[in-house]
């Protein structure tokens, strides 16, 4: 098997594993679905497709390697040491980056339509 194939079917592995195990991922996969029915049932613009998208990936992502920290910071078997918990804290903050910018940007996106749909 070639190495890009290889390389795939692990990132896909990866991806199974938050999808099954992960229940801040599975959250954030429900919400991002969420996202993309409201764009959808809403008949948003191209580029706010494009931005709504872009949105969800970003905070998947960052979920992703929160997780992929978490794990690794977790085998050291440094459980109790300060430098694990500050690589922790800043992994779990860049989440919190992430979906925060994403609701700003939802509320952006969806409010202005969801607020036309009121008046009529």
């Amino acid at each position: 098997m070639n190495r890009f194939v290889l390389g795939v079917r692990h990132a896909l592995s990866g991806l199974a594993h938050a999808a099954r195990r992960e229940r801040n991922f599975q959250i954030e996969l429900a919400l991002g679905l969420a996202a993309l029915a409201m764009a959808w049932w809403l008949r948003i613009t191209r580029i706010e497709w494009l931005v709504v998208v872009i949105c969800c990936g970003l905070v998947l992502s960052a979920e992703l390697l929160n997780t992929a920290v978490e794990h690794l910071a977790d085998t050291t078997g440094l459980v109790r040491s300060e430098q694990i918990r500050v690589v922790k804290d800043v992994a779990a903050g860049a989440v919190l980056v992430a979906v925060v910018v994403s609701l700003a940007v939802g509320a952006a996106v969806f409010l202005p339509y969801l607020a036309a749909m009121a008046r009529s």
